[in-house]
């Protein structure tokens, strides 16, 4: 008991100022790789044939999943990877293995199993078609035979085995459970691996029996699987800390990792050293993959050599980013780099220059979040402003703004504008919570840039009404939709900086009345941004 009171004031790993160097890192994944299919849809009805949902079809995709998504996240980090399992001898393996082939993992030890097929998940996803920000899971439907790999294949991977440990630098096991990975494979992995005296780091299976893996460097099981395997329900800190012990010293470990979802993670380490590592608070869309992500990111910085205190910390921040996205993501280190960035400077990271942003709006499209963008000057931020931001990232998922330059600000307002240069209009923007992205364009009209960031919706003010708006015929044929805000009246930025200035003098008066019946017939000067 005092060893476990006194590991629990420890505190939590320091996180690094900068990540370190991976690419010369050769890391050997061992589990089941799978396809997981996604097929997204709307729901606007009921079936009249059984009370269920209809959805209408929109797209499909497929992705890679577990082990085959631990190996996508180690290569993002800039990773060396070979994979060692087994795929059906089907279309679907051959899928699988171009996918991870095409991702730069070698794939010599995935071998062709005659007897099973490819493990398959198939999940469709579906939102409310008037909302379009409801989207969930509806059915997921598996493809999988977990009858205990044969044992000619076993004998073939051990062979594989210690051709790949030989210029490894880590062993990461995936267990699933679905068959590939018997007692007499798992014995193999752990013995080589210490012969070689590289880390192997475990994901287990959901089993209670965890002596299948004794002799490994580390596990790292979730909250559920550490009760059943230890015996102890984690019911708060006092409790990790006796799991956690217990799982190191029946299994012959260096540290045990216990991922807690929304209470984060707890790490113990042989010999004393114990942190509770918090979440940071993310809104959660999809906890798949998020295990997967943690024994990448741990197993590669274990292997690295950060210790297992800033890998832990690190899987920490690589699961938070996960699921604050929908369906198995890779994060890769740029997330990473600008996740571990100081708070006080996290709007930097939503300003990005368009290659940037098309990546991230890539990711963002395929997990099923829908794209707002609006754009516009954005001198002298006001109330008007605020509106239209506000509603135009209630329209969709994320918010993209484009920022017109100082150069094309004085093509469109003339020379004594901007008011405020561009780089300092997107970091307002940027600190702004219902702005996810802002990009900063040279040109006077947005087509270009509205281009690049293919909106799913594009908002501009009402007083825009009855005109083509620029991208609107490029958006709509992509599928997307325009809407126009509502405004507030009276205020713009030129009737601000008109007020600063002081009561209008006499020769000012005709372009005062002017502006006037411009705001009478509804036409509010800068009001969204212009």
């Amino acid at each position: 008991m005092e060893r476990t009171d006194r590991a629990l004031v420890q505190g939590t790993p320091v996180v690094p100022a900068e990540l370190p160097a991976l690419s010369q890192l050769r890391i050997v994944v061992a589990g089941e790789p799978i396809l997981d299919r996604y097929l997204w849809g709307e729901v606007s009805r009921i079936s009249p044939e059984a009370p269920i949902p209809v959805l209408r079809a929109v797209r499909e995709e497929t992705r890679l999943g577990n082990s085959g998504f631990v190996m996508g996240n180690l290569r993002a980090m800039g990773a060396r990877v070979s994979a060692l399992g087994t795929v059906g001898r089907d279309h679907n393996g051959r899928r699988l293995r171009a996918m991870l082939r095409g991702l730069g993992v070698e794939t010599r030890s995935l071998l062709a199993d005659p007897d099973r097929p490819t493990i398959v998940k198939h999940r469709m996803l579906g939102s409310v078609q008037s909302a379009n920000r409801a989207t969930q899971q509806l059915l997921r439907v598996d493809e999988e035979d977990t009858r205990p790999l044969s044992a000619a294949l076993e004998r073939a991977l051990k062979q594989q085995l210690t051709v790949e440990l030989r210029s490894a630098n880590g062993l990461l096991i995936s267990d699933l459970n679905k068959g590939l990975l018997t007692t007499g494979l798992l014995r193999a992995l752990i013995n080589g691996a210490r012969a070689r005296r590289i880390p192997v780091i475990v994901d287990p299976a959901l089993t209670g029996d965890f002596s299948i893996y004794r002799g490994a460097t580390a596990i790292t099981p979730n909250r559920y699987e550490t009760e059943r395997a230890s015996g102890i329900r984690l019911s708060g800190a006092e409790s990790w800390a006796r799991a956690a012990d217990t799982l190191i010293d029946k299994l012959d470990l260096k540290a045990c990792l216990i991922t807690l979802d929304r209470e984060g993670m707890y790490l113990a380490e042989r010999g004393g050293f114990r942190a509770h590592i918090a979440t940071t608070p993310r809104e959660v869309y999809d906890v798949t993959g998020a295990g997967d992500v943690v024994l990448a990111l741990f197993g590669l910085f274990v292997a690295a050599g950060a210790g297992f205190g800033m890998a832990a910390t690190l899987a920490n921040v690589g699961a938070g980013l996960e699921v604050s996205r929908r369906g198995a993501d890779i994060i890769s280190r740029e997330d990473l780099e600008r996740a571990l960035r100081p708070r006080h400077d996290g709007y930097r990271r939503k300003i990005l220059p368009v290659d940037q942003l098309k990546a991230e709006l890539a990711r963002a499209r395929a997990a099923g979040r829908r794209i707002a963008f609006t754009n516009g000057c954005f001198d002298l931020l006001h109330a008007g402003h605020v509106q239209i931001l506000s509603f135009a990232r209630s329209q969709a998922d994320l918010l993209v703004v484009g920022l017109n330059s100082d150069r094309s600000v004085k093509a469109l307002k003339g020379e004594r504008r901007p008011i405020y240069p561009a780089a300092d209009r997107a970091r307002i923007l940027a600190a702004l919570e219902d702005v996810d992205y802002v990009v900063i364009f040279d040109e006077t009209r947005a087509e270009r840039i509205i281009r690049a960031v293919r909106p799913d919706v594009l908002i501009k003010g009402e007083d825009w009404s009855g005109q083509t708006l620029d991208g609107q015929k490029f958006v709509e044929s992509c599928g997307g939709r325009v809407v126009l805000a509502p405004l507030v009246a009276g205020k713009s930025t030129s009737a601000t900086i008109e007020s600063l200035a002081g009561p209008a003098r006499p020769r000012d008066q005709g372009r005062t009345r002017i502006r006037g019946a411009n705001k009478a017939s509804g036409r509010l000067t800068d009001a969204a941004g212009r």
